[in-house]
């Protein structure tokens, strides 16, 4: 759990990084109700990159990195891009 731990707080990281130093916007909300965890960037309203994991409480740990890595993989490349352009 630890290391999905940090993996959240790099998702958070990029997400408010792309917030503040570019005209992204981004939204991550983790639903308890729906059980979902959702990432999502917009760029003058118009959806760049989303992701969403479904019924996140019941995913086995090991894939749940592996998705979790994926989201994270996908903000870099977005921060990556977002920095060759400025």
């Amino acid at each position: 759990m630890e290391t999905n731990f940090a993996l959240f707080n790099q998702i958070n990281s990029i997400c408010y990084w792309l917030l503040i130093s570019s005209d992204y916007r981004t939204n991550v909300i983790l639903d308890a109700e729906k059980d979902t965890y959702s990432v999502e960037i917009k760029k003058y309203g118009i959806v760049l990159y989303e992701n969403c994991i479904e019924g996140f409480s019941k995913r086995n740990p090991r894939f749940l990195q592996y998705e979790l890595d994926a989201i994270v993989a996908g903000l870099l490349h977005i921060k990556l891009n977002v920095n060759k352009s400025a």
